[in-house]
């Protein structure tokens, strides 16, 4: 009977850090259960003791773990630390091939509420123009974050929503479901 119960409900999968575990943190919970009405599991998958840039972890992965369950995670997973310690791109490659298999969905901050723009722009960071396109600002002596908005300006695209932190992060979470065919939406 339990089986069935789990078929029933969303799964949530957020990939995080949780360096340290904040009010904003809890808030993403509470609205991930306002909108699934309370049936789903959250799902984390969180960096060990060393994070994204390479630091330490502010408190052990122990502890930012228990402070995810108490305040409304179901499950806190590990994210490999090959993947932790890699560029935004590995980070979210990473967390959506572990997700992808437990996860209907993924839920992640962003500057901008606009799932479709997020989409589009990482359709077309995968599209067969764009790597040429980049190699040719590139060759500018551009540094890569500015050859990759001349690139994606260059294919008719505003650029800008790659000029905030979160939005990177979340076209990279969307480039990897696109392009693993993972089964979630974003």
């Amino acid at each position: 009977m339990l089986y069935l119960l789990w078929i029933f409900l969303k799964i949530v999968g957020i990939i995080c850090e949780y360096n340290p575990f904040h009010l904003g943190h809890r808030k993403q919970f509470d609205m991930i259960r306002k909108i699934f009405e309370g049936d789903c599991t959250i799902v984390c998958l969180m960096s060990g003791n060393f994070v994204q840039r390479g630091m330490p972890a502010i408190f052990d992965k122990t502890v930012r773990a228990k402070a995810a369950v108490l305040a409304g995670a179901d499950l806190v997973l590990e994210l490999p630390v090959t993947a932790a310690l890699s560029s935004a791109e590995g980070f979210a490659s990473g967390g959506v091939a572990i997700l992808s298999r437990l996860c209907d969905s993924l839920c992640f901050g962003a500057e901008t509420a606009d799932k479709d723009a997020l989409m589009s722009t990482a359709k077309a960071l995968l599209a067969p123009g764009f790597s040429p396109a980049l190699r040719q600002e590139l060759d500018k002596g551009l540094s890569f974050p500015a050859a990759r908005q001349e690139a994606l300006q260059s294919m008719g695209l505003d650029a800008a929503l790659l000029e905030l932190p979160n939005n990177i992060l979340a076209v990279e979470y969307c480039k990897a479901i696109i392009s693993q065919q993972a089964a979630m939406t974003p």
